[in-house]
């Protein structure tokens, strides 16, 4: 039943994704099931799911105090739970619907593209992860919603997006690696980050000299003195870089291929309407449209940066997975924009496939389909 109503949304969205509409009714309708399969997928797996470290977690958090083997924003929030009796089911219910909240308004609406392209790619794939990692998938909620403050060049909004960056790594430390997108911003040209990501890929030349270790590493690990540090720095992954280095690369390659798409589109044009001008408001909206797709090709360039780390631990690839869901914004808003039917049919093909890419080097090859991707449909309890 899950796998059936699953495949009529996907594709009844997939149906307005190709004829460039959004059906706000069916968006509605999307949203709900998203909700529904997400908060169904873990309590019944027949293998152990993260679900259960998150239940045993939620009501041994008051014991183990707020400092304790969790990230204190996530303590807090699950302290707060307990104090309002919240049982752990409906908790993780109000949370879900709080994050798809968020991420609805702060990410996909906010950007006014065709939302039922987003929706269907999203559901593809990165909807079966995150049910599973759901801490992660809070701390991304927090990070996405932020990343708005990046369209300006104000020192207040920089700082906003500093602070947002700091909780979301309150509620997972991997976030401290997003450091990158702090960094970037809506212009054409970043030579900072182009500096940085070329100082990354040549360190990355070094650690794989050095047998995949980092330079200096353990007295990196000595001065950081956490555990789940040691763990992602110590474990050898030989070749396994290849995984996240092929799923990177395809965000880099859509998000550059779609800001061009976007480029070209205006290009030529003078944007220098004044305020009283006819056009000052349809300009005002082509420069945030440019200023958007520079700033998530810039996004998916600055993580260039963390490149090193795939050659320490492949679990790194979830800081790109992770923006998959801003990554599929630029796409929708450059699909828009393609008149002629063989380059729309090709653009379209590569970020299907690179959707497809994504869901088997993770759930297929790297983890076994028998661990999550079936039971994601088959042990659902939608």
């Amino acid at each position: 039943m899950t796998l059936l109503l699953y495949l009529t949304v996907v594709l009844t969205n997939g149906y307005y994704a190709l004829k460039k509409r959004s059906n706000q009714i069916l968006v509605v309708l999307t949203l709900l099931f998203i909700f529904f399969i997400m908060s169904g997928a873990g309590p019944f797996y027949s293998f152990q799911a993260d679900y259960d470290n998150y239940y045993r977690n939620y009501y041994s958090v008051l014991d183990r105090g707020l400092l304790h083997g969790n990230q204190v924003g996530y303590a807090i929030l699950i302290t707060i739970g307990n104090f309002l009796g919240i049982p752990f089911p409906l908790f993780r219910l109000i949370v879900i619907a709080a994050c798809i909240g968020l991420l609805y308004k702060y990410v996909i609406k906010r950007y006014q593209v065709n939302v039922n392209y987003i929706l269907v790619l999203y559901m593809l794939y990165a909807i079966i992860i995150d049910s599973e990692q759901y801490r992660n998938w809070i701390a991304l909620t927090v990070l996405l919603s932020g990343l708005h403050f990046l369209e300006t060049s104000l020192w207040k909004d920089k700082l906003k997006f500093f602070l947002v960056w700091l909780i979301s790594i309150s509620f997972h430390y991997s976030f401290v690696f997003y450091a990158p997108l702090l960094l970037v911003n809506g212009k054409q040209h970043n030579k900072w980050i182009k500096r940085l990501v070329i100082a990354a890929l040549m360190l990355s030349l070094i650690i794989l000299l050095n047998g995949n270790e980092i330079p200096f590493q353990q007295l990196i690990i000595d001065a950081v003195n956490n555990e789940d540090i040691e763990t992602y720095l110590t474990t050898r992954t030989n070749f396994g870089f290849l995984i996240p280095t092929i799923m990177h690369g395809s965000s880099v390659f859509l998000a550059f291929w779609s800001r061009k798409i976007i480029h070209n589109k205006y290009y030529g044009r003078e944007l220098n309407a004044l305020p009283n001008d006819p056009e000052f408001f349809e300009e005002r909206t082509i420069r945030r449209e440019l200023t958007v797709s520079n700033i998530i090709f810039w996004i998916n360039v600055s993580m260039l940066m963390i490149f090193p780390l795939y050659l320490v631990n492949v679990q790194f690839y979830r800081l790109m997975r992770s923006l998959l869901l801003i990554t599929y914004v630029v796409c929708a808003k450059a699909s828009q924009h393609i008149i002629r039917r063989t380059p729309n049919i090709l653009f379209n093909a590569m970020v299907l496939g690179s959707v497809f890419v994504w869901l088997f080097l993770d759930l297929v090859h790297r983890i076994a389909p028998g661990r999550l991707l079936i039971p994601f449909f088959f042990e659902n309890l939608l």
